[in-house]
């Protein structure tokens, strides 16, 4: 029963806020324009035409800028196009068009006072003509008049020609038409006329050719990484015990009519040859209450040797993971959205290979920039988890690096978490957000994380961790949360939250007491969390810095501590900007991160999912990105 009391609030938290929303939606419409009129100050815009070698104005071309922001627009009948709500910065400004030679990239600033205005010209390219002419069919007259086609020699002193071929032309059935190749010609029963000039889809798309042809003119972009990653234990920084690795990483997106697709790869050799890839689609149609997201990653590691560690863990010599998921929100009132959506993973290493994790939330906007969101999800976390997927923040991609092993021979277990969470948002016009959540968490089979264990016959290594079940919890818990809207120059929030736990049940404790013994956690516990993250972009000196940093009560910092103690976790990235661009139309930039913090930063999960991870080993990541 304790554990059904949470899902009873929530739907009395729905009912309630459902109400509220409908009683203060003329509130909501009549005060709410001044905040979006001082949010649109903190972005820029480019405006400008497109036109052909002859000054025509040219409808229907994809313009496309890459920067801080990815964004695209298609010009209209008379040439003339608008990106707007772009974050002050560079951007790489591109344009295409089927049939015409790309516009060459170039390099613009945006600024937050006048919008950029660019005049943009493109060439046909080669063998294309002015005007296009329909193939014919029999009995059909080619529109607007006939006099292009050519008439009969009114003196008939052209010679008729008598040869096999004519013969066969002229014998051949109506319904079919062949050129002068010999290859046949499909004839529709009625005449479609050319798509209108502003259709992308319809110049882009009309027949097998023009698909082709279409793929491979959209505006993509992306980028490329060439990285050097090492990990090292505390004190092993200077003795030359880890190695570094060598990462390639690509992205290559592009948008669409109604969307942005992306496929991005990554893969390292070593003594563990491993990639990853994925592809997602993201829907950006503004006009519609209609927004989805769909995506699918797979992911392997081939064992090579050189840990002995792995050898108990790998078995067949390798591991792979598939992953779909899909997300879809409606906005089913002007002030009232639901989302819902679930991924699915398939391990092969695991005795339950399938895993689902569905969520499901409602959104209503009540009061004056106020924001009620109420949101349960069921999570389920295998071992070695964070290695496969592919991570949802700012940090580098990076292929399946370490191995793992269950602890003293134990089969590998997952962690399932149910979640309920009810937040209230608020925004103090366009200067920071305060946010209130109050969370209620149910964990099965809660994961612990050990890095350091002594192998017998082998140095201790950062590459290679062992995973524990620590039991079962119930936690719930306050959190309080301070931000900037994004869009300014410094994006930067600080929670902290309060959370009681109570431990059910005990799981492998017998094994973890011998190489942590402050992983053994009391019943009952209080935890204090606070973390700080910062995200800023300079301009003047083109660096973009994103730092966290969590101080948590529950941590454990040594392996002869016997209960847990404040400690702390960290994650930095800086990329600088190259004051060259090699290639014509690219951005350069020299990347530097280094962290201990085990999870993503965006990862939601049990509260324990970070705390139980036990020495974990610092990760140094370096190298050179190019955009494009």
């Amino acid at each position: 029963m304790r554990r059904l009391n949470p899902v009873v609030a929530a739907a009395a938290v729905v009912g309630m806020t459902s109400a509220l929303a409908y009683a203060q939606t003329p509130v909501h419409q009549r005060i709410d324009r001044p905040v979006v009129q001082t949010a649109r100050m903190m972005f820029g815009s480019i405006e400008g035409t497109v036109s052909d070698e002859r000054g025509g104005p040219l409808a229907g071309a994809m313009v496309s800028v890459l920067g801080a922001r990815t964004a695209m627009a298609v010009t209209d009948v008379h040439g003339r196009f608008v990106v707007n709500e772009l974050p002050v910065g560079e951007y790489v400004l591109s344009v295409h068009l089927p049939g015409f030679i790309s516009s060459p990239r170039e390099l613009i600033r945006v600024g937050a006072t006048n919008p950029v205005v660019r005049a943009l010209q493109m060439r046909r390219a080669a063998g294309e003509t002015l005007t296009t002419r329909p193939i014919l069919a029999a009995g059909f007259d080619l529109p607007g008049g006939g006099d292009t086609v050519a008439t009969a020699d009114p003196a008939g002193t052209e010679d008729h020609p008598h040869g096999e071929t004519a013969w066969r032309l002229r014998h051949l059935k109506r319904s079919v038409l062949k050129d002068e190749a010999g290859n046949v010609i499909a004839v529709t029963e009625a005449f479609t006329p050319e798509p209108a000039n502003a259709s992308i889809l319809g110049r882009a798309f009309d027949g097998a050719v023009g698909l082709a042809s279409s793929l491979f003119d959209l505006p993509f972009s992306g980028e490329v990484n060439l990285l050097t990653t090492s990990a090292f234990a505390p004190g092993q920084l200077f003795t030359g015990d880890f190695l570094p690795r060598g990462v390639a990483y690509v992205s290559i997106g592009a948008p669409l009519a109604s969307g942005q697709w992306t496929v991005r790869a990554a893969m390292s050799q070593a003594n563990l040859a491993s990639w990853i890839v994925a592809g997602s689609y993201a829907s950006k149609r503004a006009s519609t209450s209609h927004d989805y997201h769909l995506g699918v990653s797979y992911s392997t590691q081939q064992y090579q040797g050189g840990n002995p560690g792995a050898l108990f863990g790998v078995g067949s010599g390798s591991r792979s993971v598939g992953e779909v998921y899909g997300d879809d929100r409606w906005r089913l009132f002007s002030n009232v959205s639901l989302n819902y959506g679930a991924r699915y993973g398939r391990y092969d290493y695991l005795r339950q290979h399938g895993l689902l994790s569905p969520h499901a939330g409602i959104s209503v906007k009540t009061f004056h920039n106020t924001r009620v969101s109420v949101g349960v999800s069921q999570r389920m976390l295998a071992p070695g988890n964070e290695e496969f997927l592919a991570p949802s923040s700012v940090g580098p991609w990076l292929p399946p690096e370490r191995t793992f092993a269950p602890l003293a021979g134990q089969d590998l277990r997952v962690e399932r978490g149910r979640f309920l969470d009810i937040d209230v948002e608020h925004e103090f016009e366009g200067t920071y957000i305060l946010g209130v959540r109050r969370f209620f968490q149910s964990v099965d089979e809660q994961l612990i994380t050990l890095f350091g264990l002594p192998i017998p016959g082998s140095p201790q290594t950062a590459g290679h961790y062992s995973v524990a079940s620590a039991g079962d919890v119930d936690a719930s818990g306050w959190a309080v949360r301070v931000s900037t809207p994004p869009g300014q120059r410094v994006h930067g929030s600080l929670d902290y939250s309060i959370t009681r736990a109570e431990w059910t049940s005990r799981g492998d404790m017998g094994a973890v007491a011998v190489w942590a013994p402050a992983a053994i956690r009391p019943r009952v516990e209080d935890i204090h969390d606070l973390t700080t993250t910062v995200e800023t972009e300079i301009p003047e000196t083109a660096t973009r810095v994103f730092m966290l940093y969590r101080v948590d009560s529950g941590f454990t910092r040594a392996p002869n501590d016997t209960r847990p103690a404040f400690d702390g976790r960290f994650d930095v990235q800086v990329n600088q900007a190259l004051p060259f661009m090699p290639i014509n139309g690219t951005k350069w930039e020299v990347l530097v991160g280094v962290r201990n913090l085990f999870r993503d930063p965006e990862h939601f999960g049990s509260v324990y999912d970070e705390l139980l991870v036990v020495r974990p080993p610092k990760r140094l990541v370096g190298g050179v990105l190019v955009r494009f």
